[in-house]
Protein backbone atom coordinates (compact mmCIF):
# COMPACT_ATOMS: atom_id res chain seq x y z
CA UNK A 1 0.00 0.00 0.00
CA UNK A 2 1.31 3.44 -0.96
CA UNK A 3 0.92 6.04 1.80
CA UNK A 4 2.33 9.51 2.10
CA UNK A 5 4.04 9.97 5.46
CA UNK A 6 2.85 13.11 7.27
CA UNK A 7 4.82 14.10 10.37
CA UNK A 8 4.45 16.80 13.05
CA UNK A 9 7.72 18.51 12.18
CA UNK A 10 7.78 20.90 9.21
CA UNK A 11 9.53 19.40 6.24
CA UNK A 12 12.27 21.01 4.14
CA UNK A 13 11.43 21.45 0.44
CA UNK A 14 14.20 20.55 -1.99
CA UNK A 15 14.02 23.95 -3.70
CA UNK A 16 14.85 25.88 -0.51
CA UNK A 17 18.45 26.47 -1.63
CA UNK A 18 17.29 28.44 -4.67
CA UNK A 19 15.00 30.83 -2.81
CA UNK A 20 15.86 34.44 -2.09
CA UNK A 21 16.21 35.54 1.55
CA UNK A 22 13.07 37.10 3.04
CA UNK A 23 12.69 40.86 2.77
CA UNK A 24 11.50 41.15 6.37
CA UNK A 25 12.70 39.36 9.48
CA UNK A 26 10.13 38.63 12.23
CA UNK A 27 10.49 39.17 15.97
CA UNK A 28 12.77 38.38 17.77
CA UNK A 29 15.24 37.79 14.93
CA UNK A 30 15.02 41.48 14.00
CA UNK A 31 16.18 42.58 17.45
CA UNK A 32 19.80 43.51 18.15
CA UNK A 33 19.77 41.67 21.48
CA UNK A 34 18.46 38.37 20.06
CA UNK A 35 20.76 35.41 20.59
CA UNK A 36 20.46 32.06 18.81
CA UNK A 37 21.79 28.81 20.25
CA UNK A 38 21.43 25.27 18.98
CA UNK A 39 18.54 24.50 21.36
CA UNK A 40 16.01 26.60 23.24
CA UNK A 41 17.03 24.95 26.52
CA UNK A 42 20.56 26.29 25.99
CA UNK A 43 19.11 29.74 25.39
CA UNK A 44 17.21 29.45 28.69
CA UNK A 45 20.38 28.49 30.59
CA UNK A 46 22.37 31.38 29.15
CA UNK A 47 19.62 33.97 29.61
CA UNK A 48 19.05 32.86 33.22
CA UNK A 49 22.71 33.61 33.89
CA UNK A 50 22.76 36.96 32.09
CA UNK A 51 19.52 38.12 33.74
CA UNK A 52 21.20 37.97 37.14
CA UNK A 53 19.17 35.14 38.64
CA UNK A 54 21.18 33.77 41.56
CA UNK A 55 21.78 30.22 42.72
CA UNK A 56 18.78 28.85 44.65
CA UNK A 57 16.43 31.57 43.38
CA UNK A 58 12.98 30.00 42.89
CA UNK A 59 11.05 29.99 39.59
CA UNK A 60 7.28 29.38 39.47
CA UNK A 61 7.06 26.80 36.68
CA UNK A 62 4.07 24.97 35.12
CA UNK A 63 3.63 21.30 35.94
CA UNK A 64 2.60 20.80 32.31
CA UNK A 65 5.95 21.15 30.55
CA UNK A 66 8.35 19.37 28.21
CA UNK A 67 11.07 18.88 30.81
CA UNK A 68 14.07 20.27 28.94
CA UNK A 69 13.25 23.80 30.08
CA UNK A 70 13.07 22.60 33.69
CA UNK A 71 16.44 20.88 33.36
CA UNK A 72 17.96 24.06 31.93
CA UNK A 73 16.72 26.09 34.90
CA UNK A 74 18.00 23.51 37.36
CA UNK A 75 21.38 23.33 35.64
CA UNK A 76 21.56 27.12 35.95
CA UNK A 77 21.43 26.64 39.73
CA UNK A 78 17.79 27.68 40.17
CA UNK A 79 15.03 25.96 42.10
CA UNK A 80 11.60 25.02 40.78
CA UNK A 81 8.24 25.49 42.46
CA UNK A 82 5.54 23.91 40.32
CA UNK A 83 2.03 25.20 39.70
CA UNK A 84 -0.87 23.43 37.97
CA UNK A 85 -2.89 24.74 35.05
CA UNK A 86 -6.68 24.71 34.75
CA UNK A 87 -8.78 23.00 32.06
CA UNK A 88 -8.01 25.93 29.72
CA UNK A 89 -4.25 25.45 30.29
CA UNK A 90 -4.12 28.74 32.20
CA UNK A 91 -2.44 29.40 35.56
CA UNK A 92 -4.61 30.27 38.54
CA UNK A 93 -3.56 33.65 40.01
CA UNK A 94 -4.78 32.68 43.48
CA UNK A 95 -2.75 29.48 43.48
CA UNK A 96 0.29 31.37 42.29
CA UNK A 97 -0.01 34.00 44.99
CA UNK A 98 -0.11 31.25 47.62
CA UNK A 99 3.24 30.00 46.30
CA UNK A 100 5.07 33.34 46.45
CA UNK A 101 7.80 33.64 49.08
CA UNK A 102 10.89 35.83 49.36
CA UNK A 103 12.86 33.23 47.41
CA UNK A 104 10.56 33.35 44.38
CA UNK A 105 12.13 35.61 41.75
CA UNK A 106 10.48 34.69 38.44
CA UNK A 107 7.32 33.37 36.81
CA UNK A 108 7.57 30.98 33.84
CA UNK A 109 4.62 30.98 31.41
CA UNK A 110 4.18 28.64 28.42
CA UNK A 111 2.17 29.57 25.32
CA UNK A 112 0.97 26.04 24.54
CA UNK A 113 0.84 24.87 20.91
CA UNK A 114 1.28 28.42 19.66
CA UNK A 115 -1.91 29.71 21.33
CA UNK A 116 -1.35 32.92 23.29
CA UNK A 117 -1.93 33.19 27.01
CA UNK A 118 -3.11 36.56 28.32
CA UNK A 119 0.38 38.03 28.24
CA UNK A 120 -0.79 41.54 29.15
CA UNK A 121 -2.42 40.29 32.35
CA UNK A 122 0.61 38.24 33.37
CA UNK A 123 2.99 41.10 32.64
CA UNK A 124 1.01 43.33 35.00
CA UNK A 125 0.76 40.53 37.55
CA UNK A 126 4.54 40.03 37.53
CA UNK A 127 5.15 43.75 37.89
CA UNK A 128 2.82 43.82 40.89
CA UNK A 129 4.73 40.99 42.58
CA UNK A 130 8.16 42.17 41.39
CA UNK A 131 8.85 38.94 39.51
CA UNK A 132 10.82 38.41 36.32
CA UNK A 133 8.38 37.39 33.60
CA UNK A 134 9.72 34.53 31.44
CA UNK A 135 7.67 33.78 28.31
CA UNK A 136 8.14 30.38 26.73
CA UNK A 137 7.12 30.89 23.09
CA UNK A 138 9.05 27.82 21.89
CA UNK A 139 5.91 26.63 20.09
CA UNK A 140 4.69 30.14 19.35
CA UNK A 141 7.20 31.74 17.00
CA UNK A 142 5.24 34.24 14.81
CA UNK A 143 2.26 34.28 17.21
CA UNK A 144 1.06 37.48 18.87
CA UNK A 145 -1.36 38.80 21.47
CA UNK A 146 -3.27 42.05 20.99
CA UNK A 147 -0.98 42.87 18.06
CA UNK A 148 2.25 42.40 20.02
CA UNK A 149 4.59 39.41 19.40
CA UNK A 150 4.58 36.70 22.02
CA UNK A 151 7.88 36.66 23.85
CA UNK A 152 8.02 40.47 23.90
CA UNK A 153 5.92 41.03 27.01
CA UNK A 154 8.34 39.67 29.58
CA UNK A 155 11.96 40.26 30.47
CA UNK A 156 12.83 37.00 28.70
CA UNK A 157 11.27 35.34 25.63
CA UNK A 158 12.22 31.87 24.37
CA UNK A 159 11.66 30.56 20.82
CA UNK A 160 12.30 27.22 19.11
CA UNK A 161 12.79 27.99 15.41
CA UNK A 162 12.89 24.41 14.10
CA UNK A 163 9.37 23.82 15.40
CA UNK A 164 8.19 26.29 12.73
CA UNK A 165 10.62 25.70 9.87
CA UNK A 166 12.41 22.58 8.61
CA UNK A 167 15.88 23.57 9.78
CA UNK A 168 18.26 21.38 11.81
CA UNK A 169 18.08 23.37 15.06
CA UNK A 170 17.83 26.89 16.48
CA UNK A 171 16.74 28.17 19.88
CA UNK A 172 16.42 31.95 20.15
CA UNK A 173 16.17 34.17 23.21
CA UNK A 174 15.42 37.86 23.64
CA UNK A 175 15.89 39.41 27.08
CA UNK A 176 16.62 42.67 28.81
CA UNK A 177 20.20 41.58 29.49
CA UNK A 178 21.32 39.53 26.46
CA UNK A 179 23.81 36.70 27.03
CA UNK A 180 27.10 36.44 25.17
CA UNK A 181 27.14 34.85 21.76
CA UNK A 182 27.91 31.09 21.76
CA UNK A 183 31.62 30.42 21.36
CA UNK A 184 31.75 26.74 20.34
CA UNK A 185 32.48 26.14 16.61
CA UNK A 186 29.27 25.50 14.66
CA UNK A 187 28.58 22.12 13.10
CA UNK A 188 27.27 21.80 9.54
CA UNK A 189 23.98 20.05 10.42
CA UNK A 190 23.76 17.96 7.27
CA UNK A 191 22.20 14.85 8.85
CA UNK A 192 19.15 16.68 10.24
CA UNK A 193 18.77 18.55 6.95
CA UNK A 194 18.78 15.20 5.14
CA UNK A 195 16.04 13.89 7.44
CA UNK A 196 13.88 16.99 6.86
CA UNK A 197 14.36 16.57 3.10
CA UNK A 198 13.46 12.88 3.41
CA UNK A 199 10.28 13.79 5.29
CA UNK A 200 9.35 16.24 2.54
CA UNK A 201 9.77 13.57 -0.15
CA UNK A 202 7.91 10.98 1.98
CA UNK A 203 5.00 13.44 2.30
CA UNK A 204 4.77 13.72 -1.49
CA UNK A 205 5.72 10.22 -2.61
CA UNK A 206 3.68 7.37 -1.17
CA UNK A 207 6.35 4.82 -2.08
CA UNK A 208 8.75 6.29 0.49
CA UNK A 209 5.96 6.60 3.02
CA UNK A 210 5.15 2.91 2.58
CA UNK A 211 8.80 1.98 3.11
CA UNK A 212 8.88 4.01 6.30
CA UNK A 213 5.67 2.35 7.49
CA UNK A 214 7.35 -1.04 7.03
CA UNK A 215 10.64 -0.21 8.74
CA UNK A 216 9.35 2.08 11.51
CA UNK A 217 8.53 -0.81 13.91
CA UNK A 218 12.15 -1.91 13.63
CA UNK A 219 13.37 1.63 14.28
CA UNK A 220 11.08 1.93 17.31
CA UNK A 221 12.32 -1.41 18.66
CA UNK A 222 15.92 -0.24 18.30
CA UNK A 223 15.16 3.05 20.07
CA UNK A 224 13.49 1.19 22.95
CA UNK A 225 16.54 -1.06 23.31
CA UNK A 226 18.82 1.99 23.51
CA UNK A 227 16.44 4.14 25.53
CA UNK A 228 17.98 6.19 28.30
CA UNK A 229 15.43 7.65 30.74
CA UNK A 230 15.19 11.43 30.59
CA UNK A 231 17.91 11.72 27.91
CA UNK A 232 15.53 13.99 25.98
CA UNK A 233 16.02 16.62 28.68
CA UNK A 234 19.80 16.80 28.31
CA UNK A 235 21.24 20.30 28.12
CA UNK A 236 24.50 19.30 26.39
CA UNK A 237 26.99 22.16 25.99
CA UNK A 238 24.98 25.34 26.71
CA UNK A 239 27.32 27.40 24.52
CA UNK A 240 26.52 25.47 21.35
CA UNK A 241 25.62 27.71 18.38
CA UNK A 242 23.07 26.79 15.69
CA UNK A 243 24.39 24.73 12.79
CA UNK A 244 25.73 26.44 9.69
CA UNK A 245 22.85 25.10 7.60
CA UNK A 246 20.31 26.55 10.03
CA UNK A 247 21.79 30.03 9.64
CA UNK A 248 21.99 29.76 5.85
CA UNK A 249 18.54 28.21 5.26
CA UNK A 250 16.42 30.11 7.78
CA UNK A 251 16.43 33.45 5.88
CA UNK A 252 15.20 31.59 2.78
CA UNK A 253 12.32 29.99 4.69
CA UNK A 254 11.05 33.01 6.60
CA UNK A 255 7.76 34.17 5.13
CA UNK A 256 4.81 36.28 6.19
CA UNK A 257 2.62 33.55 4.70
CA UNK A 258 3.68 30.95 7.29
CA UNK A 259 1.43 32.43 9.96
CA UNK A 260 -1.62 32.50 7.68
CA UNK A 261 -1.05 29.04 6.19
CA UNK A 262 -0.76 27.40 9.59
CA UNK A 263 -3.95 29.12 10.71
CA UNK A 264 -5.74 28.13 7.51
CA UNK A 265 -4.66 24.50 7.89
CA UNK A 266 -5.73 24.46 11.52
CA UNK A 267 -9.17 25.89 10.77
CA UNK A 268 -9.69 23.37 7.95
CA UNK A 269 -8.95 20.48 10.30
CA UNK A 270 -11.03 22.07 13.06
CA UNK A 271 -14.06 22.33 10.77
CA UNK A 272 -13.94 18.57 10.18
CA UNK A 273 -12.79 16.95 13.44
CA UNK A 274 -13.45 19.50 16.19
CA UNK A 275 -15.36 17.04 18.40
CA UNK A 276 -12.07 15.37 19.37
CA UNK A 277 -10.18 18.61 20.02
CA UNK A 278 -9.54 19.61 23.67
CA UNK A 279 -11.74 22.52 24.73
CA UNK A 280 -8.97 25.19 24.94
CA UNK A 281 -8.17 24.64 21.26
CA UNK A 282 -11.67 24.44 19.74
CA UNK A 283 -11.46 28.05 18.62
CA UNK A 284 -8.62 29.48 16.56
CA UNK A 285 -7.98 32.54 18.70
CA UNK A 286 -6.65 35.78 17.28
CA UNK A 287 -2.87 35.82 17.08
CA UNK A 288 -2.41 32.05 17.42
CA UNK A 289 0.16 30.41 15.15
CA UNK A 290 -0.53 26.69 15.68
CA UNK A 291 2.46 24.42 16.21
CA UNK A 292 0.34 21.26 15.94
CA UNK A 293 -3.29 20.14 15.84
CA UNK A 294 -4.41 18.64 19.19
CA UNK A 295 -6.87 15.80 19.71
CA UNK A 296 -7.84 14.14 22.97
CA UNK A 297 -8.39 10.39 23.23
CA UNK A 298 -8.99 7.92 26.05
CA UNK A 299 -6.94 5.27 24.23
CA UNK A 300 -4.09 7.38 22.79
CA UNK A 301 -1.54 4.60 22.15
CA UNK A 302 -3.92 2.43 20.12
CA UNK A 303 -5.22 5.49 18.27
CA UNK A 304 -1.70 6.60 17.32
CA UNK A 305 -0.91 3.16 15.95
CA UNK A 306 -4.01 3.24 13.75
CA UNK A 307 -3.00 6.70 12.50
CA UNK A 308 0.51 5.48 11.72
CA UNK A 309 -0.87 2.71 9.52
CA UNK A 310 -2.71 5.43 7.60
CA UNK A 311 0.46 7.50 7.13
CA UNK A 312 -0.14 10.11 9.86
CA UNK A 313 2.65 10.32 12.42
CA UNK A 314 1.11 11.86 15.53
CA UNK A 315 2.61 11.89 18.99
CA UNK A 316 1.46 11.82 22.60
CA UNK A 317 2.22 15.37 23.62
CA UNK A 318 4.70 15.78 26.51
CA UNK A 319 3.99 12.34 27.96
CA UNK A 320 7.20 12.31 30.06
CA UNK A 321 7.54 15.16 32.59
CA UNK A 322 10.79 16.14 34.25
CA UNK A 323 11.67 13.60 36.98
CA UNK A 324 11.51 16.34 39.63
CA UNK A 325 7.74 16.70 39.13
CA UNK A 326 5.46 14.91 41.64
CA UNK A 327 2.99 13.95 38.92
CA UNK A 328 0.08 12.93 41.14
CA UNK A 329 0.06 16.33 42.84
CA UNK A 330 -0.96 18.05 39.61
CA UNK A 331 -4.04 16.23 38.26
CA UNK A 332 -4.94 18.61 35.44
CA UNK A 333 -1.44 18.46 33.97
CA UNK A 334 -1.48 14.66 34.35
CA UNK A 335 -4.75 14.48 32.42
CA UNK A 336 -3.35 16.45 29.50
CA UNK A 337 -0.21 14.31 29.42
CA UNK A 338 -2.15 11.08 29.28
CA UNK A 339 -4.76 12.00 26.69
CA UNK A 340 -3.68 14.89 24.43
CA UNK A 341 -2.15 14.03 21.06
CA UNK A 342 -0.58 16.30 18.46
CA UNK A 343 -1.10 15.96 14.69
CA UNK A 344 0.55 17.79 11.76
CA UNK A 345 -0.63 21.29 10.80
CA UNK A 346 2.54 22.89 9.39
CA UNK A 347 2.76 25.14 6.33
CA UNK A 348 4.16 22.50 3.95
CA UNK A 349 0.91 20.46 4.00
CA UNK A 350 -1.35 20.70 0.97
CA UNK A 351 -5.12 20.17 0.66
CA UNK A 352 -4.81 16.47 -0.16
CA UNK A 353 -2.56 15.85 2.83
CA UNK A 354 -4.95 17.64 5.18
CA UNK A 355 -7.74 15.41 3.85
CA UNK A 356 -5.54 12.39 4.55
CA UNK A 357 -5.22 13.50 8.20
CA UNK A 358 -8.99 14.00 8.50
CA UNK A 359 -9.73 10.59 6.99
CA UNK A 360 -7.17 8.93 9.24
CA UNK A 361 -8.71 10.44 12.38
CA UNK A 362 -12.32 9.64 11.44
CA UNK A 363 -11.52 6.03 10.55
CA UNK A 364 -9.33 5.40 13.61
CA UNK A 365 -11.79 6.34 16.36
Amino acid sequence: MSLRRLAIWPTLPLNTYFRKPADQTPFPLNQEGCRIFSLARQAIWNASKSMGLQENDVILTPAYHHGSEVEALLQAGLKIKYYDINENLEPDPEELESLITEEVKAFYLIHYLGFPQNATFWKTWCEKHQLIFIEDAAQAFLAHFQGQPLGSFGQMGIFCLYKTYGIPDGGAVICTSPPSLPQVPAKLGWWKVFKRHFNWVAAHRGELGAIHLWVSPIIRWWKVKRYKPHAEFNLDDPNTPPTKLTLSLLPKLLSEETFEIRRKNYQYLLDQISEWVPMPFRKLTEGACPFAFPVQMDNPTAFLEKLRKKGVMGLLFWINPHPSLPVESFPQSKKFREKMLALPVHQELNQSELDQIIHAVKTSI
